[in-house]
């Protein structure tokens, strides 16, 4: 019996190409806009936190102004996750589906988690805004989000793996298990939530420009947002590294002998070490306030993102056609 469901008789309404280029764009949105929420929530609840602890006015001035720009800033993670799942789903909903009803306890646990999310970051907003204690609901918040993002990478590492599908069904018919024994699962998900320092470093030194807030906040998050992005840049590197060595040696091999492939890395690799110098920089010089350093660093975040999501792909490309799945081989 085929790993794999047949193909749906169904054509597609656009060739696979134009798919994978919208599923790739949008991801990449999506990954930004959620790394810079979790940036956001890891940063903001521990200065809130300390600031409270400390009696530092600088650090829960700082921690209010990246609170309450939280809740508009999910509604964009939403929104633009929304697009990528459906066409991934045209493209690879044959192991998609599958994977989803294995894990599908978890996996329709995500609403709840999402409003549970979402109450977090209203009511610390809202208490922000009014000069309260938030930081340890910030924490919940955080928490939260970031089993959400478990979720996701557990089902989108399953759904290349069909040889472990019968069993996983034969054991739990009802979805109560994640992806589990997967070596590749640990490693993908700590470089998307560890992106979150790097993305949300570079979000807080946009927000440090901003004109309603004192001289001495702004100055405060331009600097610790640059000194968060480098040292970010630094720990998502070696995370990415364990990201591929964790993958089977064929899928390896076929990585590396693609020249696509390949130049996405060293893109990726470059924008990194670009971002990790760019920070020190901008850190020594965080008196002025400039739309330079930000401006570079968000167009360096974007092209490593989208570096990140067609290498992404192309793990699970090659990954499901050395399993008899291929993308392409559609009418």
């Amino acid at each position: 019996m085929p790993s794999f469901p047949h193909v749906d008789p169904i054509p597609l309404p656009a060739p696979v190409w134009f798919f994978k280029s919208l599923e790739i764009l949008t991801v990449s949105l999506h990954f930004m806009a959620l790394q810079l929420l979790v940036g956001g929530l890891v940063v903001a609840s521990l200065w809130a936190i300390g600031g409270r602890r400390r009696g530092d006015q600088v650090l829960i001035d700082a921690s209010g102004a990246v609170a309450t720009r939280l809740p508009i800033l999910m509604t964009y993670v939403i929104n633009l996750g929304v697009p990528p799942l459906l066409f991934a789903q045209v493209l690879y909903g044959r192991a998609l589906y599958t994977s989803s009803v294995l894990i599908g306890t978890f996996w329709i646990s995500v609403v709840l988690l999402l409003m549970m999310s979402y109450m977090c970051l209203y009511h610390m907003s809202s208490r922000a805004g009014r000069g309260k204690a938030w930081g340890w609901i910030g924490l919940v918040g955080l928490v939260i989000t970031v089993k959400i993002g478990l979720i996701y990478t557990s089902n989108m590492t399953l759904m290349i793996r069909p040889d472990v599908w019968r069993e996983m069904y034969s054991e739990d018919a009802l979805g109560f298990h994640l992806n589990s024994g997967d070596p590749t699962v640990m490693p993908r998900w700590l470089f998307m939530m560890f992106g979150g320092l790097t993305v949300g470093g570079v979000g807080m030194m946009f927000l440090g420009l901003a004109k309603r807030l004192s001289a001495e906040s702004s100055e405060f998050l331009r600097r610790w947002g640059a000194r968060i992005a480098a040292k970010g840049a630094i720990v998502q590197a070696g995370l990415g590294y364990w990201v591929i060595s964790a993958q089977p040696g064929p899928v390896q091999e076929s990585l590396g002998q693609s020249t696509l492939y390949g130049t996405c890395l060293i893109a990726w690799i470059a924008c990194a070490a670009l971002l990790f110098l760019l920070g020190l920089i901008a850190q020594a010089r965080a008196q002025v306030a400039t739309w330079l350093w930000p401006g570079i660093a968000g167009l360096l975040i974007f092209v490593g993102t989208l570096a990140t999501a067609i290498y992404r792909g192309g793990i699970r490309d090659v990954t499901l056609a050395l399993r008899g799945f291929d993308v392409w081989d559609r009418a």
